[in-house]
């Protein structure tokens, strides 16, 4: 089922607008009962938004609100799950990284192996997880202003901590990507922050499940250069791996 609602979502995506008779012919081997119920499971996954005779590309969000982190939480689970263990894999004992704030970072923190790392974190959650469920990691929360919205720290006294600060590693996540717009989020001050992260870091992991691809807020963080891997949970269309291999990122 995944694999054909991928198809469908990639589909859409290169032609922006499609008609419910037009992915019918596209794909005759599916009935249009299937067609709809994989359109109703795409816009629940914020993948489209379906239309009164098919189904469209999810317009830009540029200028809304990200969604509370709460409504977050659970969404996509299991491919942040998957996503999160991938990225321990890229955890060495002995350094010190950077783990962002969102939901994928917050399930990172939670499948890391429980090792002498110094951890640096904008999100009070992450640092929580860390020093209430494992013993070795060191942590050092950022200090700022907190956002309800993201569970996240940000202003200016987090950009003057950061720029005493050795990453050797970043853990970034994002709320949106495209080709045209890079990584991108909501909210300014947090853009400014992720920017200062990447460029401190020896090495940049970014974290990104694939109902954010296609999607573009108002603030971008960075682009295909400046990501040494690109973790997500299914494979992207060819025309955007082409672009990170070109940059010389490794795509998981």
């Amino acid at each position: 089922m995944k694999d054909r609602q991928q198809e469908i979502r990639r589909y859409i995506e290169e032609r922006k607008e499609v008609s419910l008779s037009e992915l019918g012919k596209q794909f005759p081997d599916w009935s249009e009962m299937t067609l709809r119920r994989d359109l109703e499971a795409l816009e629940k996954s914020r993948c489209l938004i379906r239309t009164r005779g098919g189904a469209r590309v999810l317009p830009t969000s540029y200028g809304v609100a990200e969604d509370v982190y709460g409504e977050r939480e659970n969404r996509n689970y299991a491919a942040k799950q998957a996503i999160a263990l991938k990225a321990a894999n890229f955890i060495e004992p002995d350094s010190g990284i950077f783990i962002d704030a969102g939901t994928t970072a917050m399930a990172l923190a939670r499948s890391m192996p429980d090792s002498n790392v110094a951890v640096i974190t904008s999100a009070p959650n992450v640092a929580l997880e860390l020093i209430l469920k494992k013993q070795h990691p060191s942590v050092i929360l950022l200090g700022g202003t907190l956002s309800r919205k993201t569970i996240s720290i940000s202003g200016l006294n987090v950009l003057d901590q950061l720029r005493d600060l050795n990453i050797d590693t970043a853990f970034m996540s994002a709320s949106g990507y495209t080709a045209d717009s890079g990584f991108s989020v909501g909210n300014q001050q947090e853009c400014e922050l992720k920017k200062l992260v990447v460029s401190r870091a020896r090495r940049v992991v970014m974290l990104i499940d694939s109902t954010k691809i296609g999607v573009m807020l108002p603030f971008t963080f960075s682009r295909e250069k400046d990501i040494d891997v690109l973790i997500t949970d299914q494979p992207m269309p060819s025309r955007l791996q082409e672009r990170f291999t070109a940059s010389g990122a490794k795509v998981i």
